[in-house]
Parts: structure tokens; C-alpha cells; sequence
């Protein structure tokens, strides 16, 4: 029996719960099912055809209206899921996919809410029933949980209705706490957490629309933020080595560099940043220097309209702060300041050893929406310019110039040196 519990455990719960037809001795297997999922995808109905568009509606308008016609029983689904002691639970009661989050509150786009959300209390959560739980994930409900878990690793909470009180006490409660999330969730206005969180390593901050400041004692190694700037504060930095922020709606990237957070940075190893550029940035003299620095990814946003106060050719600099650069990132669209960069960086990196200008855009992953696409407005033939201006200049042949169909348009690329 427990070889076939675990072969059933192998299956989607829908096609486990169908072997107990099979055999008498299948019969109940299925109910020892470890990963109890129900989504629009294992509770299908067969003549769906997931192919077309209307059909996966189709599927998803069945699955919400299923979840509704049952809600009053989601007390019942979380207790019996509690009280089973599971290492892993998560609950998302939306049916709206994490980056449609990003147009409604990045952009000010509304999206439909149907019914207030539900409340999830910590009633449904026991210490006993919790001693094995690791990892926590919620998402589009209410939570009001002044309790925490103290064996838990993991903790994300997306679309949550949750106030500073309840963040701070959650947090300070979780003392084996390794990575935390919170993406947004529209009433939290500060993350502060005083007691010391000496497991932390990961903190994922996305687009909290009230969040004016982050302060929690502990020393982070990777830090992900998306949003206006706030303060950020640490007990210490000096784990911190992986950096992501795109900036909403406007910040420049070179003077944050210089003087912003990651200054503060002496381990800093990788950073990605996507910005919007809204005027030239004056460097200072006497600059910070990025000694373990490898990586520098950069989406900068510029728009070529004749009035543009921005010089690309300005962030040469960065080779005097990052002595050791290993690998460079950034968005090149052909214009002249962005071919001069190029060049400088040819001519002057002497054990360069590959640049590659090639269409495609990597580093925004899909945040370069509707507000972002200043670009593809007064775009210009950016494999054109880099084949005549940048390649022919390359007596080393170390670029390589590669033409890629791109959605966002032909003169769209991104060169990494």
C-alpha cells in the first residue's frame, strides 16, 4: 500500500482520485494523496479544449464558479489541509495571474473585484497543527494572523489584505524565516521587523502601493524590488551580493549606482536595475568602488524625442567604479550616444572578450508594459547601426551582431559586453 500511495502520489490529484475505479484495493489509496491541488487545471472537464481561447474561458468562468458556489466551505478546505500537518500550503483565491497585478497598480489600471476578499484567521492555524509547516503562500484574501510558525522557511504573500501590525508580528515570530515575499498588498505602508532574523536570505518586495519604508534586522544575500523608492534598511549589508529594482515610475540608474543603496554594498556581486532616465546624472568625484562586482544587467528607458537630456556615453563610468566587471547589460537601440558606449567600451576594454548586440530584450521580463514602451515610439534600426558603426570598428572579433524577430519592435536590442 505504500508503494502505490506513492505511485498515486506521482499523479495529478483529478487523474489519482479516477484509479479508485480500477480495483477494490485502489479504491481509497488516492485519499492518501500527499499534494492536494485544485486549480482550473485538475478540476478540467474533458470535453474542454484548452487549445482555443474561448475554451480555456470556458475552463477558467468553471472553475471560479465551482469556488464560489462552495465558499462557505474554505474553512472546512483549510482546517482539514491544516490539520493534515503539511510542509507546503498554499491558497490563492485568485484566478488573475501575478503580472496582471503589475498593469492595475503600476499603471493605475482597475481591475473587476467581485466580493470582499476572504478573511483567513488565525483560528484555522493550531501551533500543533503548524510545527510541520515550512512554506506558506497566499494569495488574493484577507489575513489577519498576529501568529507565527516556528518552523517555517518560506513565507509569500501576494494581493493579501494585511496591515504593518500583522507583517511586523508575523515576522517576528518566524525565527527560522529564510526567504519572505510580498507583492501587492495595497494597506501595508512599512515592513519593519526588530527581532533578529540571522537564517534570512532572500527578500522579494513588489509594487505595495502605500510601502514608504523597510527596515528589519537581519542581513539579507538577495534583495528584488519593484517600486517607488523607499528607504531601505538593514542590520547589516555586507551578505547582501544579489540587488534587482525596477524603479516606478522614475529614478536614474547611474545616480543610484553612485550614491544610492548599493553603495553601501561591499559584497555586491550582481545587480539588475530598470529605470527610467529623466535627466543626466552628475557623478561624483570621489566614487564608491563596486571591487566584487561581476554582473551589471541595465534596462534603461530613454526617449529620443529631440529634447532628450540623457547621455548614454555617461555610463562609461561605470568601468572606473567596477574594476572588475565581468559582464555588462544594457538596452541598445542605435542611437548615437548608445553606439559611442559601444565603441568606448571596444576600444578601451582590452581583455574584452565578447559583445553581443542582439534584438531581443531580457532583463525587463515582462515589466515593460504600457507605460515602458517609450522606445518602440522613436525606435530606429537598431541591428542597422550596430552592423555599420559597431562591427565594422572591431579589428579584435570579439562581436557578434545577431538579428532576432522581436514583439517590441525592429530596433529593439540589447548588448551584453
Amino acid at each position: 500500500m505504500d508503494v502505490l500511495s506513492a505511485i498515486l502520489s506521482l499523479l495529478p490529484i483529478n487523474d489519482a482520485i479516477r484509479t479508485n475505479v480500477l480495483s477494490r484495493k485502489l479504491k481509497y489509496v488516492w485519499c492518501s494523496h500527499t499534494n492536494l491541488t485544485f486549480d482550473k487545471v485538475t478540476m478540467r472537464t474533458t470535453y474542454f479544449k484548452p487549445s482555443t481561447s474561448y475554451y480555456r474561458w470556458l475552463r477558467a468562468h468553471e472553475f471560479v464558479t465551482k469556488v464560489d458556489t462552495h465558499a462557505d466551505h474554505i474553512d472546512g478546505w483549510v482546517n482539514f489541509a491544516i490539520a493534515s500537518k503539511p510542509k507546503e500550503f498554499v491558497l490563492s483565491l485568485s484566478d488573475w495571474p501575478k503580472i496582471a497585478f503589475f498593469g492595475e497598480l503600476a499603471y493605475g489600471k482597475k481591475r473587476i473585484v467581485r466580493e470582499p476578499p476572504y478573511n483567513l484567521t488565525s483560528q484555522l492555524f493550531s501551533p500543533s497543527n503548524c510545527s510541520h509547516l515550512q512554506c506558506l503562500e497566499l494569495m488574493s484574501l484577507s489575513l489577519h494572523l498576529c501568529r507565527g510558525f516556528l518552523n517555517l522557511k518560506s513565507l509569500s504573500l501576494v494581493d493579501v489584505s494585511i496591515t504593518d501590525e500583522d507583517v511586523q508580528c508575523m515576522l517576528s515570530k518566524c525565527n527560522l524565516l529564510e526567504f519572505f515575499e510580498i507583492t501587492f498588498c495595497r494597506m501595508v505602508t512599512s515592513i519593519r521587523m526588530l527581532h533578529p532574523l540571522n537564517r534570512f536570505k532572500h527578500l522579494v518586495v513588489q509594487i505595495c502601493p502605500e510601502l514608504q519604508e523597510i527596515e528589519l534586522n537581519c542581513s539579507p544575500t538577495t534583495l528584488k524590488y519593484t517600486g517607488v523608492v523607499v528607504p531601505l534598511i538593514f542590520a547589516s549589508t555586507s551578505r547582501l551580493k544579489n540587488v534587482s529594482v525596477v524603479f516606478l515610475p522614475f529614478q536614474s540608474a547611474l545616480s543610484y549606482i553612485a550614491t544610492g543603496f548599493p553603495s553601501t554594498l561591499p559584497s555586491l556581486v550582481t545587480l539588475t536595475l530598470l529605470c527610467y532616465e529623466p535627466e543626466r546624472t552628475i557623478v561624483p568625484e570621489r566614487p564608491f568602488k563596486f571591487n566584487y562586482l561581476q554582473n551589471l544587467r541595465l534596462e534603461l528607458i530613454t526617449c529620443d524625442n529631440g529634447i532628450r537630456k540623457t547621455d548614454v556615453l555617461d555610463y562609461a563610468y561605470l568601468l572606473k567604479i567596477a574594476p572588475f566587471l565581468e559582464k555588462l547589460e544594457f538596452g541598445f537601440f542605435g542611437y548615437k550616444d548608445q553606439v559611442e558606449l559601444a565603441l568606448y567600451i571596444l576600444r578601451n576594454s582590452i581583455v574584452l572578450e565578447k559583445m553581443e548586440i542582439t534584438p531581443k530584450l531580457e532583463i525587463s521580463n515582462n515589466l515593460a508594459l504600457d507605460g515602458f514602451q517609450f522606445e518602440e515610439l522613436h525606435d530606429v534600426d537598431g541591428y542597422r547601426v550596430a552592423t555599420e558603426f559597431v562591427w565594422k570598428a572591431d579589428h579584435r572579433n570579439v562581436i557578434n551582431v545577431v538579428r532576432v524577430p522581436s514583439s517590441w519592435g525592429p530596433g529593439e536590442t540589447a548588448m551584453d559586453a
